[in-house]
């Protein structure tokens, strides 16, 4: 993509640690940040991933194969619009999560960042397809994240979101609902992130 995309991308990589660096010293502020809850988030994590992986790219795939990478940015799309998708209806109205998200990480962190990886998706040079099946292994953070997020909240009793939380009404009826939403909208979204590469690679 040439030096200015890739120079977008650093700008981008640290935009991303900086909006998480900010987010971790508003709860430092406030007196609600602890460490483990503060990277048990699925947002903080997956903002990481992103920002580590268009550093890669940054840096020229630093021996990487591109057929690797490109897994990997089209992996982290799929994360970062589970991301965005589920703050926007679930959370972003919440009042406890509007006491603790920082106004300027806040749509760094659910919006910028997930748009700009996916223009970079929908933009970036391809070698070659990734097929569905393929991609289907990019599901096995998430759903690991579920299961350990799950598992932890039945021990320490503490929970990441309040839709994984069996104490919150509905209990685990509505948890098993809406993890089992989350898998379909991941299936989906992987659908659509291989549709898109695969009409950007036939039009080459």
């Amino acid at each position: 993509m040439g030096p200015r995309w890739n120079a977008a991308r650093w700008g981008m990589a640290l935009l991303a640690l900086g909006a998480v660096c900010l987010q971790a010293w508003h709860l430092i502020q406030i007196d609600r940040f602890a460490i483990l809850q503060f990277i048990s988030f699925f947002t903080i994590q997956s903002n990481v991933i992103a920002a580590v992986v268009m550093a890669i790219e940054a840096a020229g795939g630093l021996g990487i194969r591109p057929s690797r990478r490109e897994s990997l940015r089209g992996a982290v799309v799929l994360y970062l619009s589970i991301t965005a998708i589920v703050y926007a209806l679930l959370l972003s109205r919440l009042p406890i999560v509007k006491e603790i998200v920082h106004p300027w990480a806040d749509p760094v962190l659910h919006y910028l960042v997930p748009l700009w990886v996916l223009i970079d998706w929908l933009l970036a040079p391809i070698t070659s397809i990734i097929t569905f099946r393929r991609a289907m292994l990019w599901l096995v953070y998430p759903l690991g994240y579920l299961f350990v997020s799950l598992i932890r909240g039945a021990l320490t009793g503490w929970y990441p979101y309040p839709f994984l939380n069996p104490n919150e009404p509905g209990g685990w009826l509505a948890v098993v609902i809406v993890c089992s939403i989350l898998t379909l909208l991941g299936v989906g979204l992987i659908w659509v992130i291989v549709w898109l590469k695969e009409t950007r690679y036939a039009k080459r």
